[in-house]
Order: C-alpha cells, then sequence, then structure tokens
C-alpha cells in the first residue's frame, strides 16, 4: 500500500502540508469543458491541491474523449488512443509502468510485408529495403527542415523517393500506387488528408519520447490511464471526487466571460447554466474550428482565432474485424502488418468509384497483441470520412472482398464474423483525431502557443488545454495530459494566499 501512495505522488504538485485552505463558499470555482485526459488530469490535479468547487461538462455519455476503450466480442480494444508512445520523459509511461500493466512490444522482429491488387506479395528483400529507406528517410527529417522550413512533409518523401524509384525500377511500373501508399502511410501518424498539407517544420516543433514506441496495455486498454489519474486505480480507496462532479451529456453552447468583475457563464444544449471563476475548455481543435464564433462572447482575440484556423485538426479510422477461426499464423515470421498496394490501373479505376474509394485510404491490416482474433486496419485521409458515411455491413462485406483480393493467392482469408469501426470525423464533438502543424500554420506564422495562452492572463477566466495547445507533444495523450496539468497549475499559484 506504501508503495502505491509514494508512486502517486508525483500526481501533486505540493506536498499535504502546502493544500489549500479552501472550502465551501470560500473555493474558487472552476468548470472544466470536456472529460477526456486534459480535462479528467486537470479536475484531479485541482482536488488533489485541495480545490473543492469543481464541475467537469462533458458532451458525450461517457468520460475519456479521444481515449475510448470499449468491447468487442472477448477484447477490449481502443477506438482512440492506443499504445504508448516512447518511455523516456513519457508522464503516460512514468505513471503507468512500475503498475505492471503496460507491456513493450511483444513483436520482437516486426514484419511488414506488401501485397498488390492482383494478389501478388513483393520480394521481401525489396519490401525490407524499402521500409528501411523509409525509415532512414523519417530519421533525417528534421535535419532536412532546418534547411527547408517552408517546405511540406509531401515535398521532401516525392523528392527523396523519386531518386530512390531511379535506382529501384522494379518499382516504376506502380509508382503511383507506390506514393499512394507513401502517402497514406505518413498520414496515419499526421492526420492530414495527404502529405502536401503537413509542414515540415512539424518535425522540429514535435519532440519525440526515446524508447518503444508502441507499448501497449497487455489485456486492458488505454481508458487505464483515466482510473489512474483519477487514482481509482490501483487503490480505489483513494479515488478522487472527479466522477461525481462530472455531468455527462452536457455540451457547451456558451461561454460568456462579458463582464470581468463577475463569474463566467456556462450554458449546455439541455437548457443548464452554470457560473464559476474560471473555465478551462478542453475540447477538441475539430470542435474550436467549427464552433468558436459561437461558443465564446465575446469572441477570441483576433490572433487566437487566426491560429485556431491555421493550425491542422485531421483524422484517422479504425476498423477491427474478428475471425471466429484465423487464417493467418500468429508467428510473426510470416507478417505482423499487411500493406496494400494499389497497381496504378487500378488505383485510378477505384478513385472513380464512389462507393469503394474510401479503400484507397486503408493501408493495410495487422495483429493485434493480446487479441489472438482480431485484425486491425488503419485508414488516413478524406478516405477516412468516406468510410464513416457508410454503414456497418457495407464496410465488412468490402473488407472482406479487398482482403481476398490482395492476400487470397497466399492465404485462405476467411469471413470475418464482426466488424467495429470508428467515426471519429462525423461526431460533432470532435470532429476529427488530432491536430498537426499545416502549411498553412506556416504562412500564417502561428504556433500552439498561442492557442494555449489564457484569455485574461490576470484573472484567468478562461484557460485553454487539451493536446492542440502543446506545442512539443500535440496529438498525443501525454501532450493532453500536460496540458491539464499546465492550467491547474495556472490555477494553483493564482491563489498563493489560500496555502498553509
Amino acid at each position: 500500500m506504501m508503495i502505491y501512495k509514494k508512486l502517486f505522488s508525483i500526481l501533486s504538485v505540493i506536498s499535504l502540508s502546502t493544500i489549500l485552505k479552501v472550502n465551501g463558499d470560500d473555493s474558487p470555482s472552476i468548470i472544466i469543458v470536456g472529460a477526456g485526459p486534459s480535462g479528467i488530469s486537470a479536475a484531479s490535479k485541482l482536488f488533489q491541491n485541495g480545490f473543492k468547487n469543481i464541475k467537469i461538462l462533458e458532451a458525450e455519455n461517457r468520460i475519456g474523449g479521444r481515449v475510448y476503450t470499449t468491447q468487442f466480442k472477448n477484447y477490449l480494444i481502443d477506438m482512440g488512443a492506443q499504445w504508448v508512445h516512447g518511455e523516456k520523459g513519457n508522464v503516460v509511461f512514468e505513471m503507468v509502468w512500475p503498475l505492471g500493466i503496460l507491456e513493450r512490444s511483444n513483436i520482437t522482429s516486426r514484419r511488414d510485408v506488401i501485397f498488390d491488387s492482383a494478389g501478388n506479395k513483393l520480394d521481401q528483400a525489396v519490401i525490407n529495403d524499402f521500409y528501411d529507406f523509409h525509415h532512414e528517410l523519417t530519421e533525417n527529417l528534421s535535419d532536412y527542415a532546418e534547411e527547408h522550413k517552408n517546405a511540406s512533409v509531401g515535398e521532401y518523401f516525392t523528392n527523396e523517393f523519386n531518386k530512390y524509384f531511379d535506382s529501384h525500377p522494379q518499382f516504376k511500373e506502380n509508382e503511383k500506387g507506390m506514393f499512394h501508399l507513401l502517402d497514406m502511410m505518413t498520414m496515419a501518424g499526421d492526420a492530414a488528408d495527404t502529405w502536401w498539407d503537413v509542414s515540415i517544420t512539424s518535425s522540429l516543433e514535435y519532440h519525440d519520447n526515446a524508447g518503444d514506441y508502441l507499448v501497449n496495455w497487455k489485456e486492458r486498454g488505454y481508458g487505464t490511464i483515466l482510473d489512474i489519474l483519477i487514482k481509482r486505480f490501483p487503490n480505489s480507496e483513494e479515488e478522487l471526487p472527479v466522477l461525481n462532479n462530472t455531468v455527462l451529456n452536457a455540451e457547451v453552447t456558451l461561454i460568456d466571460y462579458t463582464n470581468q468583475s463577475e463569474k463566467v457563464t456556462v450554458k449546455t444544449a439541455n437548457g443548464d447554466t452554470y457560473s464559476a471563476d474560471h473555465v478551462i475548455f478542453t475540447c477538441s481543435l475539430g470542435v474550436l474550428k467549427d464552433k468558436h464564433h459561437s461558443i465564446f462572447k465575446p469572441a477570441l482575440s483576433d490572433e487566437k482565432q487566426k491560429t485556431i484556423e491555421a493550425l491542422g485538426f485531421g483524422i484517422v479510422g479504425k476498423i477491427f474485424l474478428y475471425f471466429e477461426e484465423p487464417w493467418w499464423s500468429n508467428n510473426t515470421s510470416e507478417f505482423t502488418w499487411l500493406d496494400f498496394l494499389w497497381k496504378d490501373d487500378d488505383l485510378e479505376q477505384i478513385k472513380n468509384n464512389p462507393e469503394k474509394k474510401w479503400l484507397l485510404g486503408l493501408v493495410g491490416f495487422g495483429l493485434v497483441e493480446h487479441k489472438a482474433k482480431l485484425l486491425e486496419g488503419w485508414l488516413s485521409g478524406n478516405y477516412t470520412r468516406e468510410m464513416e458515411k457508410l454503414s456497418d455491413e457495407q464496410i465488412l462485406k468490402d473488407c472482406i472482398e479487398v482482403l481476398q483480393r490482395f492476400a487470397g493467392k497466399t492465404h485462405n482469408v476467411t469471413s470475418p464474423s464482426a466488424v467495429i469501426r470508428t467515426k471519429w470525423g462525423s461526431n460533432s464533438h470532435f470532429q476529427g483525431t488530432y491536430s498537426y502543424r499545416s502549411m498553412k500554420s506556416n504562412t500564417e506564422n502561428v504556433w500552439a502557443k498561442t492557442l494555449a495562452e489564457p484569455i485574461d492572463e490576470k484573472k484567468l477566466k478562461v484557460l485553454f488545454a487539451g493536446e492542440a495547445t502543446n506545442p512539443h507533444r500535440f496529438s498525443t495523450v501525454q501532450g493532453a495530459i500536460e496540458t491539464g496539468w499546465r492550467e491547474a497549475d495556472r490555477i494553483i499559484k493564482h491563489y498563493p494566499k489560500a496555502r498553509k
């Protein structure tokens, strides 16, 4: 027990001897908009530092935001964040690893294979060389960015791969298809529609965490981080009153901070009205882009509006397929990931098929650790939005066809018995998955730090958190948590006289 208490002390910014003397009517009132990782982390830190008058308003019928662990058949799966990316300096890894519920990737020798749309498997030696070159380019991305800060990620990769294809003529026959696959693979990380939309300065701004980039949750899911933040796990007796102060199905429609001498008024779509000394807004950049004009009264500053409109916010998608009898070997020497290469002629043909073109965003399917009967597909670009328009039945039918088309010559591809897929883009409470540094960000010279600034530095009426407000960990859960703690700290420091 003492070990766990010592572990979780890292969530407190000050010791028990310096907790705020705030209670009842004397406690500053705080409303947090959004119960994702940033909102939950902000509330948890505030509760631990003596603040009591805290309420979280969440538009969904659950907490977690873009962290969403759910049941699919006999497995827990992550519809949103899935892996802990990196170890050193990663607040998620540092909190969770000592608890023994994380695992470095058990795929000890990752094996990507490529099948083309005629059902042919590319020579493995050729594939390995191709991915080695791609990895080398990715490692050198920052060096290139230092000299070409106005370039896009697409410009860099196409220039370098044009040279590579010139010296590897076996790729020339399907050069368009190869570039398309590379684009979609890259955008699975950046979430833009295409790599021409992503500024190369993204590689300078984003700070990687050293260590395994695919740390998994074993049989659990990323939703466990929420229980850890509110201290419901591992010792439920220490649980903070976060959930008891969370209102679900409470979409915020207005934040009125017109009168600086009075409290902020917050209204929801169901007609409820709240007031608070401070509001921490944690909704996605997608929601800000769509609704900042209507939510904030008065309007946000011109600079903040320009930042909201210029920063990139895109989408990736997932499809999980459940097979009663897996047709692949769970021996990872066969494959861990199966990539789809559309031959040039097939690429053009499917582009003109409105019902099937979503498949062009499907990079491929891979194994899922600790879930032996699942395959997981990843989608990128605007094709993800096309996928979201279709029925589950159509998605299942198309996935069966595409797997048989690409892998059917070499494997006895059976039909999955169940499918589940994401719909982040069509959900008005998210409107995408995560942010990126766009080419427009460069043109407008805007940065995430502007989005992170409170509306009023002196009174802190309205503050902002969320992954898009993190200058160096955008698009990540650890980045979101850091921003929640950042804004909680800002409020804590605002009340120095309330400390012992």
